[in-house]
């Protein structure tokens, strides 16, 4: 009897904590998948600056981020994605979104029509 009283106290509070505690846990994952995923835009290069390892794209929305289309700088993880980009080149990029700015991962020029 007292067996079967310990699993039942178990379960119980099994039930009621399981879910409180999840839920939190959920949500931080949640944010740092957003945070840690890669987002893809396209975009045009607005400036390029090979000192600081920055690029300011006019980029299209990015849904994935819930962004609207806008101009905003970047920095790139290896001056070397900046190598061949100039003002008007037309780019598809990938991103992280990081703390506590944006980083391109990758960028390649592409045609648009």
């Amino acid at each position: 009897m007292k067996n079967r009283i310990g699993i039942i106290a178990l379960l119980l509070a099994g039930a009621v904590s399981l879910p409180l505690a999840a839920q939190p846990m959920s949500d931080m994952a949640k944010q740092k998948k957003t945070e840690q995923a890669s987002h893809q835009g396209i975009g045009k290069v607005v400036s390029v600056d090979h000192a600081k390892s920055r690029i300011k794209l006019a980029h299209e929305p990015i849904k994935s981020l819930g962004w609207s289309a806008m101009s905003m700088d970047f920095s790139v993880t290896k001056a070397s994605l900046l190598d061949g980009l100039k003002e008007g080149d037309a780019v598809q990029f990938e991103l992280g979104k990081t703390k506590p700015d944006e980083l391109v991962w990758a960028i390649v020029k592409i045609k648009r029509n």
